[in-house]
Parts: C-alpha cells; structure tokens; sequence
C-alpha cells in the first residue's frame, strides 16, 4: 500500500458537505488561488494599495468584488470555484466554495480580452473547513486550475474564532473598535495573555481621512492597561481624538483602527518609552500635515 505524505486532498475533504455540490460536473469546476502582488489594485472601478491578504481579512466586501471580476473565456465554462488565497510560497488557504451564476455585466476588455462581472455566490456547507485547511498549491505559475488533486498539508486554528481576530503575532495585530471592546470587556485570556506581556509602539488610524495617532504603552499591565482606556470610550483622552468621537458619537466605531508598531520590554521606563515613540512620530509625520499627534 502507498504510504501518503499528506492528511488528505482538498477534494476529498470537501466531499459530502454539499449535495449540489458533490453532483456537479467535475469538468465544470476550476480551483482558483488569489495571490496579487501588483501595488495597486483596481476593484469595482477603485484604487487600492493594500495587500490582496489584507483585504480579504479587513475589507471583505471588496474582495468579493475582486473574485467576481473575471476574464470571461477563463469562467464562461465554470459552474464552481474552490477558493483559495495564497500564503508563503506555494501553501494556500481554503476561503470557500463559490457558485458561478453568470455574468452580471460586461467590463472593460483587460490586456485586450473580454472582461466581465459574474455573479459569484458563496455555497454553504464548508463552514468548518474554511480559513482552516491549507494545502500545496501544485504548478503555482497556474492561479486557475482543473479540479485537480491538491494535497492538505495542514489544518489551523483559522483566521477568526468567535469573531475576534486569532493572535498570531504582534506584528500582525490590527484591530477595530468593536473587535477591541470585545477583548477587553470579554477578559479573553489569549489576547490579555499577550497584551499584559509586554509594552509597545502603537498607531490607530483614523480610516476616514488617513489621519494617524502614534501613542505608547508603559506600564506594569502592558498594552493592555492602556488599550483598556481606549476600550472604555475610544478616545483613551487623547484631545485630537476625543474631538472626532464629540463631533460624532459613533466615529471611534466607524473609522478607528488600532495597530501594534513595535513590542517593548514590559519593565521600560516611560522616558525611553517615550523617545522611541517620538521617533516614529518623525518617521511617519504623525505631528504635521493635519494627523492626530499634537505633540
């Protein structure tokens, strides 16, 4: 017998999860695998300069419309798609089944061939399996392929549990008001864990006008005494940003987004604390052109 070097393929973890799905023409369905590394990106008629990641996990709705603009000879043939999003060298992330309806309307021809808008729907019963299964993109130069077999190499926690974003490393760290309420008012134990361990550089960004706020943390509980302030009224008694929230109640909730920009040791003192946080106040400009920092 042939000893497997893999958990399984990706067909067959799929398989009797969907009936319509598991009874379509296998001809008829296409693995895709999203990996952009244009700097900017043209969606729904709009520039955009964030990692295609980055938009999947933050501005869904946008990546939505990404899948769904599609050169029509390559989809005018496909009933399904098995979605993926790349990830460091050829693993892939299982983001869903999607069901092809159509096109909605002609774009313009991209490269010099027909461009089009499809109809593309998410089918259910993969819940379980999506944002957790990674497999071996085979022939990554191919991002459509045949429903070929492609091995899983790996099953994760996923990107999101209970709505909260899984922590994976400081780096990463991006969150909006509501997720950051949740975390503090919650006292989940993972994101206290990691938050009361040590200090850092952070930065909200103010996602209505690009404004930005660099601030720093240090004290005994770390980033997350301070972020607790923040979660409280979402202007922690910052004066520019308190500003923003009297003028609109909701402006925290809307547009404010909080990020962490270096760790620092969890016993620094605040004057160093504080030059660090100046300097990357000078390098990002945070005191002049109009941004939130006043000082």
């Amino acid at each position: 017998m042939e000893r497997k070097d893999y958990i399984a393929t990706i067909q067959e973890l799929l398989k009797g999860r969907n009936e319509e799905f598991d009874q379509a023409d296998v001809k008829r369905i296409r693995l895709i695998r999203h990996k952009d590394s244009r700097k900017e990106k043209i969606i729904g008629g709009k520039s955009y300069e964030s990692s295609l990641y980055d938009i999947y996990l933050y501005e869904n709705d946008v990546f939505m419309a990404y899948q769904s603009e599609q050169i029509v000879k390559k989809f005018n043939n496909v009933d399904y798609i098995v979605s993926f999003i790349g990830e460091e060298s050829t693993s892939s992330r299982f983001i869903g089944v999607y069901k092809n309806n159509g096109i909605i309307k002609q774009l313009p021809d991209y490269n010099g061939e027909a461009h089009a808008l499809f109809d593309i729907k998410e089918v259910s019963g993969f819940e379980l399996l999506k944002e957790k299964v990674i497999i071996e993109w085979k022939n990554p130069i191919q991002w459509l392929q045949h429903y070929n077999d492609m091995p899983v190499i790996r099953i994760d926690r996923g990107l999101m549990e209970n709505n909260l974003p899984v922590f994976v490393r400081y780096e990463d760290v991006i969150l909006d008001y509501i997720q950051l309420q949740t975390i503090i008012k919650s006292n989940n134990s993972e994101w206290k864990l990691r938050l009361e361990s040590c200090n850092c550089i952070y930065l909200i960004l103010d996602k209505n006008n690009g404004k930005q706020y660099v601030g720093s943390t240090y004290n005994t509980r770390g980033i997350w005494g301070r972020w607790s302030d923040y979660a409280k009224n979402g202007h922690g008694d910052d004066v520019e940003l308190k500003k923003c929230i009297d003028s609109d109640p909701k402006y925290a909730e809307k547009y404010f987004q909080w990020s962490i920009l270096e760790t620092l040791p969890i016993k620094i003192l605040a004057e160093q604390a504080i030059e660090r946080e100046s300097l990357y106040k000078r390098k990002l400009g945070t005191r002049l052109n109009g941004n939130h920092n006043k000082n």
